[in-house]
């Protein structure tokens, strides 16, 4: 990736663990688990490898002659996100290993971690999870080398399935279509920040931006819906009363992410009022288009840091 790419990267990077550090502050006395740091990493990561696939396909559908999205670009995006996603995803499986045998993860046993990764149920997901991420690699490796122009559905099937492997386990499953709900929210989230990750990353002239900015926006709006909906119904299952959004660890975090979630909404209000039709005039150069995107960016990446703390939350 180049600088600029790198640099957008980072930033985002230590946004998301901004977030996380926020969570274990409001949390105080007692703390989320301490996968939250590396979970962040993990679905961020991944939430821009959806957002590429999902990029592609909706530079695919535009009335634009040329594509936006420069394939070798993507496909190399692809490839090394993936491979982050793919070792933070074997750290937390280790991880996950260890505590279940109560050692730790540099005197777990080979035999342990592979009756664990094979014969328990969260095991066999987390391994799951990972030959997702290593075969999503491959595939975005394969394609920067072969300089393919492949349908970028697999990407997207892929990517949501290793997003959403993890979560629809969680306390929500307990629910009736609770696994649906927490899928639903996962994917909405992802693709909100991962397609305009995937466009910072990506888009390189005036007329790409004017192309597909007004398509996210409308893509992006749905995601809105998607989150909010389901994130109340998560805190409302969760939360046994009103009073516990403030009393407890996890109603704080829930209310700061709320906070976060508004400011988003006010903010994308505003790009719809200014950024938008500035972009879609090809008024708007390309470096200020990245600009702004990064903003938000790193917006977005504060609440997914809050919310990966929140699913180690008790």
């Amino acid at each position: 990736m180049g600088e600029r790419s790198v640099r957008l990267v980072l930033a985002a990077a230590a946004a998301a663990l901004v977030g996380v550090a926020a969570a274990f502050a409001l949390a105080f006395p007692t703390f989320p688990g301490g996968s939250s740091w590396l979970r962040v990493i993990a679905v961020a990561s991944g939430s821009v490898v959806l957002g590429f696939g999902v990029l592609a396909v909706l530079d695919a559908s535009s009335d634009s002659r040329r594509p936006a999205v420069d394939p070798p670009v993507m496909w190399r995006a692809i490839g090394y996100l993936s491979g982050l996603w793919a070792v933070a995803e074997f750290v937390l499986l280790a991880a996950a290993a260890a505590d279940s045998a109560g050692r730790t993860p540099l005197t777990l046993s080979p035999s342990a971690f592979a009756t664990f990764a094979t014969s328990i149920s969260v095991g066999r997901l987390g391994s799951a999870t990972v030959i997702l991420t290593l075969t999503l690699c491959a595939i975005g490796v394969a394609g920067y080398r072969l300089r393919a122009s492949w349908s970028p559905i697999p990407v997207v099937v892929l990517a949501s399935l290793a997003l959403v492997a993890r979560p629809i386990t969680g306390h929500m499953s307990q629910f009736t279509f609770g696994s649906f709900a927490v899928a639903v929210h996962v994917v909405c989230a992802s693709v909100w920040l991962g397609v305009l990750g995937a466009m910072a990353l990506s888009l390189r002239s005036k007329s790409a931006w004017a192309t597909l900015l007004p398509v996210y926006s409308r893509v992006a709006f749905w995601c809105v819906v998607g989150v909010a909906t389901t994130g109340v119904l998560d805190a409302v299952l969760k939360l046994d009363s009103l009073a516990a959004v403030v009393e407890t660890g996890y109603g704080r975090i829930v209310l700061a992410k709320l906070l976060v979630t508004v400011i988003l909404i006010a903010s994308a209000h505003r790009i719809r009022g200014t950024w938008l039709p500035t972009v879609a005039a090809h008024r708007s150069t390309v470096e200020h288009s990245v600009g702004r995107a990064a903003a938000h960016i790193c917006l977005l990446a504060v609440a997914f840091g809050l919310a990966a703390a929140l699913a180690t939350t008790a």
